[in-house]
């Protein structure tokens, strides 16, 4: 095989949903806010607008056991910004339009690639190890080991289903292989 690409697991999704519904809530708080100080019809109507966009993914996100996709609480911030830039609020709407670009980044899946130049990793921005910077790569019990000769120590806990179609002996044999000068 020329390459592998093993999908690790994001222990930091749970804290980036909670950022996100924190700041649709204070956004659902701040349309409420000018809902309730609107001067004109069309400054209610779209306040109006923006308490129904964010309701439906805040009620949601509390109903459901899973929660919310972060894509749906994003694409809500992201509109929201919209609005506020509208009402001439930059600030606000451009710190929504940044908390909605992490949510969109966030909810990817990540996956650590295996290549024949080197081993790419899923961070922001994405990390490049090549072959010559790797003391060891093992792949054993579901857990996956990168050792870098620059005293760098990866490990991460592979699922079962994913490490299952895996065959460790080949993909160990062919690390050992692409880590040979």
């Amino acid at each position: 095989m020329t390459q592998y690409s093993i999908e690790i697991p994001n222990d930091r999704t749970k804290s980036y949903k909670l950022v996100l519904f924190i700041m649709l809530t204070l956004n659902f708080l701040g349309f409420g806010y000018v809902f309730l100080r609107a001067a004109t019809t069309t400054t209610s109507t779209f306040a109006i607008a923006g308490l129904a966009l964010n309701a439906v993914p805040w009620l949601y996100y509390l109903l459901n056991k899973k929660h919310l996709h972060n894509i749906a609480i994003a694409f809500a911030l992201l509109v929201s910004a919209v609005l506020w830039v509208y009402w001439s609020n930059i600030f606000m709407g451009g710190m929504l339009a940044i908390f909605a670009l992490m949510g969109f980044f966030a909810n990817r899946k990540t996956a650590i690639q295996f290549t024949k130049e080197g081993i790419i990793y899923p961070s922001f921005p994405t990390k490049k190890y090549a072959w010559n910077e790797v003391e060891s790569v093992l792949l054993k019990d579901d857990i996956l080991t990168i050792d870098l000769k620059n005293n760098q120590f990866l490990q991460f806990h592979i699922d079962a289903a994913i490490a299952a179609p895996i065959n460790t002996a080949s993909f160990n044999d062919w690390c050992i292989v692409q880590m040979k000068p």
